[in-house]
């Protein structure tokens, strides 16, 4: 825009009777202006991401969600492996050789051999009786149904720790607002004072108070930067973006709990949280291992058939070619394995120990995160309303405290003490919007909410 303008005053000062040189330079620079500012003004919109945009470039880029992916996948070959020792087991052989007999001399009057030879065929083994592998099959389909689990508890702690630095660059961004708000007022303070103290008509001590307020807000604002790109750090980790900007929060956030009261809370958790019914699974899945060690004393039966062509007999000698075709029934049974049998069956049952100890574990962390984030929530939904009501007496404060120190009934000191109340006033507020949103957030995470849902509610609500 500001080229635009450029261009027509110069247009106005040559006339338009003969474009010359310097016209058609100017048009060439408006021409670039534009598509460097319009490009640029694109770039930026296309730059923006709302918490759902960011989350979804999260799915497709952070490591420890696709790792997770990775283990769904490798659980169902795993499935797939189980279930084919249980299907038909066919395979084609073939043998083409090159045969020679040598006899020794005084073994006349049998003469040298040295022909060509072939042997192929086909043979096919089914499983009749295979206890252990059909409980193995079962365990292997819990494994994979815990895979899947756990990438929605992985998809769940990646939708926090999303939450988490997207909050945080927020926060950022609106504490370096608030600080340059009080800088900007501090500035004039200060250059009031500084005019007053060259007239004698304030002592310097009022000059050096709002430099030294100055001084600190300036030292506060170079942390929040730094904040603020550490914090962009993280976030970038998780979308693989590194140019982007943050849509607005709505300064009003409503978000609304089904739960009456912690109890309620609790036993929706207990029934719902993805973390318990993976930890079921894992009790499932060990329980099966228990029982494959068990069946392991029932013997495998299987239905065996061979069938051969061949011109070759067993020692190499030449025979007229042949089919020969076997149907038999074979069962195997160990009998002695140096003890690994019984080191296998202590094993499965610690590992079936260790899954009923942390089931347990798990009821107990999530009923006391139920009902931790329901009264963090209910307590956030109180902080945040006072929050608003300082933030807004703070600034009533301001401008009351600047009136009556035009009327004379009030110092510099207290103009920048109420300055500071409010930036302090205005930061806290912010934290608490915050607070109150990650306590939701975990209080519908721990009660079974799909965290792609969850993150396309929440965003709807930040981005009003």
């Amino acid at each position: 825009m500001f080229c635009l303008s450029q261009t027509l005053i110069l247009s106005a000062g040559v006339g338009v009777s003969k474009p010359g040189p310097t016209l058609t330079l100017v048009a060439a620079i408006t021409i670039v202006c534009a598509l460097v500012f319009g490009s640029s003004s694109q770039l930026a919109i296309a730059n923006e991401i709302t918490f759902q945009d960011a989350f979804s470039l999260a799915l497709s880029n952070a490591p420890d969600y696709q790792l997770a992916e990775f283990k769904v996948v490798g659980a169902k070959a795993r499935r797939d492996q189980a279930l084919g020792k249980l299907l038909p087991q066919v395979s084609l052989f073939g043998q083409w050789s090159q045969n020679e007999i040598k006899y020794d001399r005084s073994s006349d009057p049998y003469s040298d051999v040295d022909f060509p030879g072939q042997r192929y065929g086909v043979t096919l083994n089914q499983s009749l009786v295979a206890v252990a592998d059909g409980l193995e099959l079962n365990r292997m389909n819990l494994l994979q149904q815990l895979s899947q689990e756990e990438l929605r508890e992985a998809e769940a702690d990646l939708l926090d720790q999303v939450l988490t630095a997207y909050l945080t660059v927020l926060i950022s961004d609106a504490d370096i607002g608030a600080l340059e708000s009080e800088i900007a007022a501090i500035d004039i303070q200060l250059e009031e004072s500084r005019a007053l103290y060259s007239e004698n008509l304030i002592p310097i001590t009022a000059v050096l108070e709002a430099e030294s307020r100055s001084a600190s807000l300036y030292a506060d604002l170079a942390m929040a930067q730094g904040q603020r790109a550490v914090a962009r750090e993280a976030l970038t980790r998780l979308t693989g973006e590194r140019e982007f900007q943050l849509v607005e929060v709505s300064e009003s956030i409503g978000l609304l709990s089904t739960f009456g009261s912690a109890n309620a809370a609790a036993s929706a958790a207990l029934i719902s949280d993805p973390a318990i019914a993976s930890a079921r699974t894992s009790v499932s899945a060990a329980e099966k291992a228990v029982l494959r060690e068990k069946s392991r004393w029932i013997p495998d039966v299987s239905l065996n058939y061979s069938f051969q062509h061949s011109d070759v007999g067993f020692d190499n000698q030449r025979v007229p070619s042949r089919d020969t075709s076997t149907l038999a029934l074979q069962f195997q049974y160990p009998i002695f394995e140096g003890g690994a049998k019984r080191a296998r069956m202590q094993g499965v049952t610690a590992e079936y120990n260790a899954a009923t100890t942390a089931l347990r574990a798990q009821k107990l962390d999530t009923e006391s995160r139920a009902r931790s984030a329901w009264l963090s929530f209910h307590a956030g939904a109180e902080r945040l309303r006072a929050g608003r009501q300082a933030f807004k007496s703070s600034s009533v404060n301001v401008e009351a405290t600047e009136l009556a120190l035009k009327a004379g009934k009030a110092t510099r000191s207290d103009i920048l003490f109420a300055l500071a109340q409010r930036t302090r006033a205005r930061r806290d507020l912010i934290d608490a919007r915050f607070f109150y949103v990650q306590a939701w957030v975990e209080l519908e995470l721990c009660t079974g909410a799909h965290p792609g849902s969850l993150a396309e509610r929440l965003s709807a609500a930040m981005h009003l």
